[in-house]
């Protein structure tokens, strides 16, 4: 029994880790070069998404959240690439004056001490920090069935661990002066079919 368990153990542990050999091998974001990249970021390790959907780092960020629900201090690099759709489908004054900003790559590092996650990142060249006491999972159907793909997985910063996706997305909908709930979406994995 006791060979079993002493593998089985050597795996957990590397995969529980991972996040946090994946952080700590990159250069820090301030000395992140202004011209880094979709595929730099890629190369690194980054937990990628494209266009708001993860298209690499699934198992880093799964092992992230594992060690930190543990209770255990982790942290992570998120990389959110935007690119601009077709121009037919906004108003022609409205791409003339955004066209020039796509595509973009934000980069943020997410951690967790123990007792509090923190997320930073750069805007403009400030750097902008945002602490929350929760990191929620939520799965469920899209929420429309209108909507491109069939179901998701969205992991999200909150700090109230009763709040529902349904509650959030209603606060971030409503018109309602304090609908809105303080909450920072971190990880969407939307499922085709």
């Amino acid at each position: 029994m006791k060979k079993c368990i002493v593998p089985m153990l050597s795996v957990w542990l590397m995969f529980a880790m991972t996040g946090c050999k994946q952080s700590d091998s990159l250069i820090s974001l301030e000395e992140l070069p202004d011209n880094y990249s979709l595929e730099q970021a890629k190369e690194d390790g980054c937990v990628t998404h494209e266009n708001g959907d993860v298209t690499q780092g699934k198992e880093i960020f799964e092992a992230f959240f594992n060690t930190t629900a543990s209770g255990q201090t982790d942290k992570v690099r998120l990389a959110f690439y935007y690119t601009l759709d077709d121009p037919s489908g906004y108003a022609p004054e409205y791409h003339e004056s955004v066209k020039d900003d796509y595509p973009c790559l934000y980069v943020q590092d997410l951690s967790f001490d123990g007792e509090q996650y923190t997320i930073r990142w750069y805007e403009d060249g400030e750097e902008m920090i945002r602490n929350y006491s929760c990191l929620m999972k939520y799965e469920g159907q899209a929420e429309s069935p209108d909507a491109s793909y069939h179901s998701y997985i969205r992991y999200v910063l909150t700090n109230d661990d009763k709040v529902t996706w349904q509650e959030l997305m209603h606060g971030m909908l409503s018109s309602q002066l304090g609908d809105y709930i303080d909450h920072q979406s971190v990880y969407t994995d939307l499922v085709y079919e």
